[in-house]
């Protein structure tokens, strides 16, 4: 069972309505995505690019550029910037509809690259069930889910995956030696790597890549930001 956090509300629709509300509420920026630290893009695109082309090196052929997964796509800063350049078709999912109609609309001049889209909370996704994607890109967005809901999305997600499919989550993550935390604004979950490494484990996968971002050394205020690669066990 999941402990209730300070701020946490009851249930997952709770939740989901106040990250919702504190979405809705902001202009559909980068400065918004990025949490008020938009000078942080160029590396966190940077950074993302070079694992990518060690991924694509690591897998000499075997990880396919056909199609991609992005959890939580915002405005499309990740998916225009980054994913679009290796694969050859995105589906992309966000909590709001705006948010999915303006990453579409970064492609007018492409309508290929922008398969379907899933206006819905991750905790709420229906996919097909067959391998697909070659890759699902998660960044700051499985905090909104609880643990156990957490461990139940990439139980769906790997029904999805093609034979060497990959899941890469970037996200904020505490010392293992510190108290987890939860932002009470956007009812986010900041994990310790103990815990992301526990969910991944009980979802049934393994953690083929861990590595610290480097965004902390560009603002310092930020949380430290880890970026794990989960392959099927």
């Amino acid at each position: 069972m999941n402990e209730r956090m300070e701020g946490e509300r009851e249930d997952a629709q709770e939740r989901q309505s106040v990250t919702r509300n504190y979405y809705s509420s902001r202009p559909k920026t980068f400065d918004t995505m990025l949490g008020g630290y938009t000078q942080v893009h160029d590396t966190d695109i940077q950074e993302s690019n070079q694992l990518l082309q060690a991924l694509f090196k690591q897998y000499n052929g075997k990880l396919s550029s056909a199609h991609c997964l992005e959890l939580g796509c915002g405005i499309g800063r990740v998916t225009k910037n980054l994913l679009s350049r290796y694969f050859d078709r995105i589906d992309i999912n966000d909590l709001l509809e705006d948010y999915c109609e303006q990453t579409r609309t970064l492609f007018e001049n492409d309508e290929n690259k922008i398969d379907r889209s899933f206006a819905c909370s991750i905790g709420e996704l229906e996919l097909d069930k067959f391998p697909k994607y070659d890759l699902i890109w998660a960044q700051w967005v499985l905090g909104y889910l609880n643990g156990d809901d957490l461990v139940g999305l990439l139980r769906k997600l790997k029904l999805t995956l093609k034979k060497n499919g990959l899941i890469v989550i970037k996200d904020n993550c505490v010392a293992n030696r510190q108290e987890a935390e939860f932002d009470p604004d956007d009812q986010y979950y900041v994990r310790t790597g103990e815990q992301f490494y526990d969910i991944a484990h009980r979802a049934g996968f393994t953690v083929v890549k861990d590595q610290c971002s480097k965004l902390k050394k560009v603002v310092r205020e930020l949380l430290p930001i880890r970026i794990f690669v989960l392959a099927i066990k």
